[in-house]
C-alpha cells in the first residue's frame, strides 16, 4: 500500500518497545514517510532542540513518557500529538484529550490507521482556515473525540462505525431521542476519507413542511414570492462531504421522491428549474422511529426505506449501557469546565447513586444537561432529589397503566385484592431495580439495603426476571 501523498511527512514516534519502533520504521518507511522514532521523551526533546528534526506529528505511548502528558504537549508547539497506547478504557481517553491530544489510538495498530490520522491532522488546519467562509449549516472536522463509551454494545457499534467509515454507502442510524445519533453520524464522517470535506447537518423535525424542499434542494430565483436570487440547499453545500438527515420520518411524500432520485443518481432539480444538478454525497439519515411501521401506514416510502437501509447501526438506551453513565458523567464534566468555570471536578457519590438508580428516559442527552445543571447550582441534594421525585413518578404511572389494564380486561367484578398484590409487586420490582442500580448491581449491597437475606433477593431477581441490560 504506497502511499505517495505522504512523501514528505515525517512522523517522530516516542516508544519504549523496540519491536514496535522497528515495526513503524519498515512499513511506514516503505510507504514514503520519513520515520524517527526514540525510546522515552527526553531523548525525542534532544533530537527536536537540535533542531534538524521537524516532525508533522508525533506519536507517544504514555507509558514511554515518564511525566506528564500535557507537558510534553506544552513542549511541541503547534504540532499535534497523537497517544498510541494498549488502555482502551473511556476515561484514559477523556484525560489524554483533556491533556491536549489531537487523538488517540488503540494497540495494536496498523500503517492504515497511522496513515488516516496523519491525514486528519493535515487536515484540520486547512479546514479550520477556510470555517469562515464556509455556511452555518457546514461544520468540519473537531480532532476531539466526542465518542465516549465502554460497554460490549457500543464497543461492537464503535468497530462497526471504523468498518463503514470509508465504505460509500448509505447509514441508517436508529435509537431513542437523545442516544447520540448525531455523534455516531460525525464519527463516521470523521474517520472516513471525507473528513476535510463539509458534514452538513439537516434537523428534518425542525424545518417546516412547506420550507424542507427548498432547504434541501435549493430554489431558483423567481419560484416563489421573496425568491429574489438563486440560493443553493444543503445537499450542494455538503458536494463532497456528508449530509446528516436527522428524523427523516418527518419528510412529507413528496421530498422522499426528490430524495430517493439523489440516492439513485445523484441528480436533482432546484425547486423551480428544470436544469438537473450533480452532487456526490455521502447520506446518513435517522429515525427515532421504526420505519417498518411508518411504511406500513403509508407515511413512509418502501423504496426510499431499502435504499437507505444498506448499512443500519441501532443505538441502544442509557439504561441498556449503565456501565458508560459515571463515564459519561466524567467526560461532561471535563468538556464543560472550562466553559462554565465552576470549579466543579467530581461529582458526589450521593449523586452517582443517584445516577445510577435514574431510569435516564431522555438518555444521553437528559444526562448532558443534568451535568450542566449540577456544574451550575452545585446543589447535590436538590438534584438527586429531582431524579428521585422523576423515578417515583414513573412507578405511579405504571401502577396506573397497570390498574388501567387490568379493569379493561376484567369482564367480572373487579377483585381489589388481585390489583393490590399486583402493584405491590410492580413497587418491588422497581425497588429491587433501583437498588441494583444503585450499587452497581453488588448483590450483597442492595440485599443489606432492602434489609432482605441475599438468598430471598436472588429469588426475587429470578421472580421478576430482571437482568441488567433491561434497566
Amino acid at each position: 500500500m504506497a502511499i505517495a501523498s505522504q512523501a514528505a511527512k515525517t512522523l517522530l514516534f516516542v516508544d519504549d518497545e523496540p519491536s514496535f519502533r522497528d515495526f513503524v520504521a519498515r512499513s511506514l518507511g516503505v510507504n514514503g514517510y520519513r520515520v524517527v522514532s526514540a525510546p522515552h521523551w527526553d531523548e525525542a526533546r534532544n533530537m527536536l532542540r537540535k533542531g534538524n528534526l521537524t516532525p508533522d506529528v508525533i506519536f507517544v505511548d504514555t507509558l514511554s513518557l515518564k511525566r506528564d502528558l500535557r507537558e510534553v504537549v506544552g513542549e511541541t508547539a503547534s504540532t499535534p500529538v497523537v497517544v498510541l497506547s494498549a488502555d482502551r478504557d473511556a476515561a484514559s481517553i477523556v484525560r489524554a484529550m483533556r491533556s491536549g491530544a489531537r487523538n488517540y489510538i488503540c494497540k495494536p495498530v496498523t500503517p492504515k490507521e497511522i496513515d488516516r490520522v496523519v491525514s486528519e491532522m493535515s487536515a484540520v488546519s486547512d479546514v479550520e482556515s477556510r470555517a469562515a467562509s464556509v455556511p452555518e449549516a457546514v461544520t468540519h472536522y473537531n480532532p476531539r473525540p466526542d465518542f465516549v463509551f465502554c460497554s460490549p454494545k457500543m464497543q461492537q457499534l464503535h468497530q462497526m462505525v471504523m468498518q463503514i467509515a470509508d465504505a460509500r454507502v448509505p447509514v441508517l442510524i436508529l435509537g431513542e431521542s437523545g442516544v447520540g445519533k448525531d455523534v455516531v453520524a460525525r464519527s463516521i464522517h470523521r474517520n472516513s476519507r471525507l473528513v476535510a470535506k463539509p458534514f452538513v447537518k439537516v434537523n428534518c423535525a425542525a424545518l417546516p413542511a412547506e420550507l424542507t424542499e427548498s432547504e434541501l434542494f435549493g430554489y431558483q430565483k423567481g419560484a416563489f414570492t421573496g425568491a429574489d436570487i438563486d440560493r443553493p440547499g444543503k445537499f450542494e453545500f455538503a458536494n463532497g462531504g456528508t449530509i446528516f438527515l436527522d428524523e427523516i420520518a418527518e419528510f412529507t411524500p413528496g421530498v422522499q421522491a426528490k430524495l430517493l432520485q439523489v440516492l439513485q443518481d445523484g441528480r436533482f432539480t432546484r425547486l423551480g428549474s428544470n436544469q438537473e444538478i450533480s452532487v456526490d454525497v455521502r447520506i446518513i439519515a435517522a429515525t427515532n422511529r421504526r420505519l417498518e411501521e411508518a411504511i406500513r401506514n403509508g407515511r413512509f416510502r418502501q423504496d426510499l426505506y431499502y435504499r437507505l437501509n444498506v448499512v443500519t447501526l441501532d443505538l441502544p438506551p442509557l439504561r441498556e449501557r449503565r456501565e458508560e453513565i459515571l463515564e459519561l458523567s466524567r467526560y461532561f464534566l471535563i468538556k464543560y469546565g472550562q466553559e462554565f468555570k465552576s470549579g466543579v471536578t467530581s461529582i458526589p457519590h450521593e449523586l452517582k447513586d443517584a445516577f445510577m438508580a435514574y431510569h435516564w428516559p431522555g438518555n444521553v442527552r437528559e444526562l448532558e444537561n443534568t451535568i450542566k445543571r449540577f456544574m451550575v447550582l452545585q446543589d447535590t441534594d436538590a438534584i438527586r432529589q429531582e431524579l428521585e421525585a422523576r423515578t417515583s413518578k414513573q412507578t405511579s404511572a405504571e401502577i396506573d397503566a397497570l390498574a388501567d389494564t387490568y379493569i379493561e380486561a376484567s369482564d367480572d367484578d373487579l377483585d381489589l385484592k388481585e390489583i393490590s398484590r399486583k402493584a405491590a409487586l410492580t413497587v418491588e420490582k422497581s425497588m429491587i431495580v433501583k437498588t441494583l442500580n444503585k450499587t452497581s448491581w453488588n448483590k450483597w449491597r442492595a440485599a443489606k439495603e432492602l434489609r432482605v437475606s441475599y438468598k430471598t433477593l436472588l429469588s426475587k431477581i429470578e421472580q421478576h426476571d430482571i437482568k441488567p441490560a433491561m434497566y
